[in-house]
């Protein structure tokens, strides 16, 4: 997927560190450092997605938001803030916003979120007759008393917030879009991490056990993640 970055942020820091990630996943990343930069440079390169700082003099993030808005209403924004407060994310989003992080942010967690904003954008941008050829994958599903949001990469359980890392999520999230289906080791490692990992180092045991310590009342005797012997794993709810 190829995808042009636009990232706003008065800390050279973090400009640098968002270019680096993005970089090294093979994006293309435009930076600037104030809000009127983003402006400005905004109609001139026409990112697939915006991570954006909300404190920033002058001109804030939510401010740069409701103006990028009047010109693209589907450009996908992330904002990212210091402070982990509900106000603001309820700000954020009443200004058009599509996502927030809270600094420090994990640097594969950007790269998931801002891969699942640029799916969602294209495919909504998609013709009609395009995308009833391949029926999109689901974004938000319950299973059980689980919820799974894909865009949040979040995992409920009931009211719960379950904590998972990133490759918990995407392990957890993909046995559950195929209930009851078992999944191989190898399969598993081929489909999250890519096939030049599947004679690696990487233990999918350790990944499932880590997951059934947050999400089985008796890790010791699964009963939603489970183990086929011989075969892989499933999860059922």
């Amino acid at each position: 997927m190829t995808i042009k970055v636009m990232a706003v942020d008065d800390e050279a820091s973090i400009l640098n560190l968002i270019r680096s990630v993005c970089e090294d996943t093979g994006y293309e990343c435009v930076l600037c450092s104030s809000g009127d930069e983003a402006l400005e440079s905004f109609v001139k390169e026409w990112p697939d997605v915006v991570v954006l700082d909300v404190m920033m003099p002058r001109v804030d993030g939510f401010e740069v938001c409701r103006r990028i808005r009047e010109t693209d209403e589907n450009v996908p924004v992330l904002f990212l803030s210091a402070r982990d407060d509900i106000i603001d994310k309820r700000i954020g989003f009443s200004f058009g916003g599509d996502d927030y992080m809270v600094k420090p942010f994990n640097e594969e967690e950007l790269i998931l979120r801002i891969e699942a904003l640029v799916r969602r954008s294209r495919r909504l941008q998609r013709p009609a007759s395009d995308a009833a050829e391949v029926p999109a994958p689901l974004e938000r599903f319950t299973l059980g008393e689980f919820t799974f949001d894909a865009l949040r990469h979040e995992v409920l359980r009931g009211e719960q917030a379950i904590v998972l890392t990133p490759k918990e999520f995407q392990l957890l999230y993909h046995l559950a879009s195929h209930p009851g289906a078992v999944m191989s080791k190898d399969e598993l490692i081929e489909t999250l991490w890519g096939e030049e990992y599947v004679d690696g180092a990487i233990s999918i045991a350790v990944y499932v056990r880590k997951i059934r310590e947050k999400i089985e009342d008796n890790p010791a005797k699964p009963v939603f993640l489970k183990t086929v012997w011989g075969v892989g794993y499933s999860f059922e709810a």
